[in-house]
């Protein structure tokens, strides 16, 4: 087990402090809008996102394996990369004003929970198996698209209510509710999906090892699970369920996200025999 190095935390601390920056530079927008500010808001975030990624392969080069998810500060600093990116490709291709203002606050709570973990509770995740590797990364992967979920979910409801009660839009524009309710359907569609495989192999591999069943660690991660599973199944099934579509299903990605940090909270603080 490679704890992370000082200079790994201050570089995981600079990555923290673009993101922020950046994050405050394009919520400014929404009271000035300057030639710069888009530009200086985006420079920002991928200096921070190369930051993270230079920490990441850092951490790497010292504990001699390029295996991803080995353990939790290695974890949370993918998490956090593939959230930015996203953001940064979405931003890129097709333009969708508001979506840094809730994915971002994310990738930095990632990153200051790597730091924190990282040196107060370093723990190894068993990733010898094909089967265990797969556990890992299709359940992480689903909490990053319920992440996605979630924030498109936050700016539906703001879009929505605006809408409702005929407020004017100042700065960016957030999109239609159509594109917003897509963008939470197809990240749900997609985190279930992972989340159904993750929880399957982890289920398997959790009555495979001994006295599991007995692991209070286990089985409040079952029952986290369980109940994250049901939501996002809820809101799977809105289109077909009009009493389920547009802000109650907004609602439910976002309750289901908290649940989906519960759940990754009891991972990587509680690690048990299925880590």
């Amino acid at each position: 087990m490679h704890e992370p190095t000082l200079g790994q935390i201050i570089l995981i601390s600079v990555s923290i402090a673009f993101f922020v920056v950046g994050g405050v530079i394009s919520l400014a927008r929404i009271s000035f809008e300057r030639p710069w500010s888009r530009v200086a808001a985006k420079a920002c975030m991928y200096f921070g996102l190369v930051f993270a990624l230079g920490v990441l392969v850092w951490h790497s080069i010292l504990r001699g394996s390029w295996v991803p998810l080995e353990d939790n500060f290695d974890t949370l600093i993918w998490l956090a990369l593939v959230l930015s990116g996203f953001v940064l490709y979405v931003q890129r291709r097709k333009p969708l004003m508001g979506l840094d203002w809730f994915v971002m606050p994310v990738v930095v709570l990632l990153l200051i929970g790597a730091a924190i973990t990282g040196r107060t509770n370093p723990h190894d995740y068993d990733v010898r198996t094909l089967w265990s590797w797969v556990h890992l990364a299709t359940a992480y992967g689903g909490a990053v698209a319920f992440a996605i979920a979630a924030a498109a979910g936050m700016m539906y409801l703001i879009a929505n209510r605006r809408l409702r009660h005929k407020v004017s839009l100042a700065g960016p524009n957030m999109g239609s509710l159509e594109r917003l309710e897509h963008l939470m359907l197809t990240s749900v569609t997609l985190g279930f999906a992972m989340l159904t495989i993750g929880a399957l192999m982890g289920i398997v591999k959790m009555r495979t090892t001994p006295r599991a069943d007995h692991n209070p660690t286990l089985t409040a991660k079952v029952i986290l699970s369980s109940a994250v599973w049901v939501v996002y199944a809820i809101v799977l099934h809105s289109p077909i369920n009009p009493s389920f579509r547009g802000r109650r299903a907004a609602v439910l990605s976002i309750v289901g996200f908290v649940l989906m940090v519960g759940t990754i909270v009891a991972v990587l603080v509680m690690p048990g025999p299925a880590s």
